[in-house]
């Protein structure tokens, strides 16, 4: 069990810079984004190691893609025993690790490292930690669901390959910038081309960031996802407005917090039930824990810490 010293310390958010001055026992994990003083991955997996019996202290670190390289660099020579990524370090951490698993692979993106004695294996959890938390929410799995996807980074990215992964009857993506849709549908096409997933334009299509488009979108479906930050800005308007979401609709927000408080009010007022990004970030978290220690994650134990950091967050 953690000490009260180790309690008061793991919240500390910690720049790249100062990586070498933590202590290489117990053994050091992280979550690396910028910005990341908001996560809540620290007491959700904090409260896991605890619980468990693992000697380990989970830090936030403040790093961006520019200065991954070098702060990572460094974090095999403490040494971390792992961490995670957000924001906007994905890609760029797909790129650093010495050897990428087959979800890594799938998803070109990195939001899991183990650190096996200075080797970085990269894992992704993205998308089954989006799949739990749809049907943890909604009781539906995505095969079930004929879905919108707004937003085409890395969030989009991997919540469109899980959709196909799991056979979604129907995928539309729409992007305030046009061509980065385009250009994930591209990915999409060539990477599933060859295999039991290949999408057809009836399937698998874009539509344009307009009122009218996303309009006749959403009539045609059961989920709509948000993927995009936009919700970060507090001064940017609701991602949809309550006037185009039918009543019937599934709305799932990958962000959590005051960033999808706009988003909420609008899908509520349109009748439409909702979850935000709380239960991706607890089944992704889950599986990176396992992936971590080979233990099986104690899920209700992090789901306590999670929701009642949250609901603290909140007052």
């Amino acid at each position: 069990m953690a000490s009260l010293h180790n309690r008061r310390l793991q919240f500390i958010c910690v720049k790249s810079d100062a990586v070498f001055t933590l202590p290489s026992r117990p053994v050091p994990y992280a979550v690396l984004g910028n910005p990341v003083n908001h996560s809540l991955s620290p007491v959700m997996q904090q409260a896991a190691f605890d619980h468990s019996g693992i000697e380990a202290r989970y830090f936030r670190i403040e790093v961006g893609e520019e200065d991954l390289p070098r702060a990572v660099d460094r974090m095999r020579q403490v040494p971390f025993g792992g961490w995670n990524c957000t924001v906007p370090n994905k890609i760029k951490m797909y790129q650093l690790c010495d050897r990428r698993s087959e979800s890594a692979e799938l998803f070109h993106a990195v939001n899991t490292v183990v650190n096996e004695k200075g080797h970085l294996i990269g894992h992704n959890t993205d998308g089954i930690g989006w799949s739990h938390a749809l049907y943890d929410a909604f009781g539906k799995r995505p095969g079930e669901l004929r879905i919108l996807l707004l937003g085409a980074g890395g969030a989009g990215r991997a919540i469109a390959t899980q959709a196909i992964l799991e056979k979604c009857p129907e995928l539309i993506i729409a992007n305030r910038n046009p061509g980065r849709a385009q250009d994930l549908l591209s990915q999409l096409n060539a990477q599933f081309h060859s295999s039991p997933f290949s999408r057809t334009q009836l399937n698998l299509r874009s539509v344009r960031w307009q009122e009218p488009e996303l309009e006749a979108a959403l009539r045609e479906t059961d989920l709509v996802v948000n993927a995009t930050s936009a919700g970060l800005d507090p001064k940017a308007p609701p991602v949809l407005p309550a006037r185009l979401m039918p009543g019937h609709l599934l709305v799932f927000d990958t962000l959590y917090g005051s960033a999808c408080d706009k988003f909420r009010a609008e899908a509520q007022t349109a009748g439409a039930r909702w979850s935000d990004g709380l239960r991706m970030l607890l089944h992704q978290g889950a599986a990176a824990f396992s992936l971590w220690t080979a233990r099986e994650a104690p899920l209700k134990i992090m789901r306590d810490a999670l929701e009642s950091a949250f609901s603290a967050s909140r007052r």
